[in-house]
């Protein structure tokens, strides 16, 4: 077997190494994690596709979590606010609407192509599983019961 080198001094050797590396390891520094990209895109105030309530999306510990901060109609038809009345639990029943928590626990899948979680729907008082993919100034999102019937919608970033 016959391999055939150009002959290299320490110098040469250390440069072809410099030159080889520093791209990766400036790569490596300078872009934030996928998932902390993931969590960032994900951030701020996103409006449903029927235009009915607004979301917050932040952070809570180490997750983020969703918060209605803003509804179409926030009062029912005697004025007063619209209340969590489809919550199983009747303790629960007389919370509002507007500032309730509905998403919790979200945070990147193992590939860090969307975030993972749990949503409360309050027109049927159940919790589904959530599924958000961001990109700019929109958001895909998924509610799914038991992985296999889900339904899916556009939300727009409002801010």
């Amino acid at each position: 077997k016959f391999t055939w080198t150009l002959p290299m001094t320490k110098t040469g050797r250390l440069m072809l190494i410099c030159t080889a590396l520093v791209p990766t390891l400036l790569a490596a520094v300078s872009a934030p994690p996928a998932s902390a990209q993931l969590r960032e895109t994900a951030l701020g105030i996103w409006a449903e596709e029927d235009g009915e309530a607004r979301i917050e999306i932040a952070p809570c510990q180490d997750k983020l979590c969703g918060h209605i901060v803003w509804l179409k109609n926030p009062v029912d038809n005697n004025g007063q606010p619209q209340m969590d009345l489809n919550n199983p639990n009747p303790a629960l029943r007389n919370r509002p609407i507007l500032g309730l928590l509905i998403m919790a626990g979200l945070q990147p899948n193992d590939d860090n192509t969307y975030l993972e979680g749990r949503v409360y729907n309050s027109e049927d008082g159940k919790i589904y599983d959530v599924y958000l993919t961001p990109a700019g100034d929109t958001m895909e999102v998924e509610g799914c019961l038991m992985k296999i019937l889900c339904a899916s919608q556009t939300w727009t970033r409002v801010r």
